[in-house]
């Protein structure tokens, strides 16, 4: 059974090896990624410009990572898992313990699987919200999840301090990085594409849109956390509505071109005028 969702998987997802951009290959094996639920539930690896091949501008869509030597021919259902991504010009840690803060939510699921693969071969995470990419900066990945099925889950890793900082809490504004293993990396970059018209979204509503920057926004179900964008993915809003239905100011937007993404509820294009 397992060999058979192993052929499955390779022939949903084609292409695991032909990422656009890698940081490969390790041989150490980690479980302070995707596994280890007592120690790193939450983490932060720092890929610097240098790290990475056949790196340029774009929208990340989708992250990949490398199956390790454990628990690879189980592989792992995590609760509540969620990737966020920035850049910045650091090249290290602040004061080697200080997690990087103003990320973008690029996915949220209340439950992520990944299947049983080989070790060595790379599994796919697909985002909701790609993220623009820029090879001139550092990028700051953060991973964190509420629970493991498979603790012992691992990934395949190069030895070297101070790329990847961790802990077992998403709120602590500090961790650790005494085990100095730091995984290897694809993601594939996708142009940008234009955006017809002001609504993408069936499930939101938002009004007036065009707006002078007080919008009335209305879904089927509840919304969950939102973030307003520009054209270029950069993140200048966030809301978190607990219905709905929620209102939104915008004033301090200039007149243009917005778009308002939802977790699992599309994005809506906003004109502020």
């Amino acid at each position: 059974m397992r060999s058979f969702l192993s052929i499955l998987w390779l022939l949903i997802v084609p292409a695991l090896c032909a990422q656009d951009v890698q940081k490969c290959c390790g041989t150490s094996n980690s479980t302070f990624l995707l596994g280890n639920l007592s120690t790193a539930s939450h983490s932060q690896c720092l890929y610097l410009p240098s790290d990475l091949t056949n790196a340029t501008a774009g929208p990340i869509t989708r992250l990949y990572y490398r199956y390790g030597t454990t628990g690879q021919t189980t592989g792992n259902t995590l609760t509540g898992f969620m990737v966020r991504l920035t850049q910045t010009s650091a090249t290290a840690f602040a004061g080697g313990n200080t997690f990087f803060t103003g990320l973008d939510t690029a996915l949220i699921r209340a439950s992520f699987t990944i299947p049983p693969g080989t070790t060595g071969d790379w599994f796919p995470i697909d985002l909701d919200d790609p993220f623009t990419y820029d090879p001139a900066l550092t990028l700051v990945v953060d991973l964190s999840f509420t629970g493991s099925a498979n603790t012992g889950f691992g990934t395949l890793s190069t030895n070297l301090a101070g790329r990847k900082l961790y802990w077992n809490d998403i709120s602590s504004p500090t961790g650790q990085s005494v085990v100095t293993t730091w995984q290897d990396i694809g993601f594939d970059l996708n142009a940008p594409t234009g955006i017809s018209g002001p609504a993408v979204s069936s499930t939101m509503q938002l009004f007036p849109n065009p707006t002078t920057g007080l919008v009335h926004l209305r879904s089927a179900a509840p919304l969950g956390p939102l973030e307003l964008r520009d054209l270029t993915g950069r993140t200048l809003l966030r809301f978190a509505p607990t219905g709905p239905e929620a209102d939104l100011d915008l004033r301090t937007l200039p007149p243009g071109s917005y778009l308002l993404l939802g977790v699992g509820a599309g994005a809506l294009r906003v004109l502020v005028e």
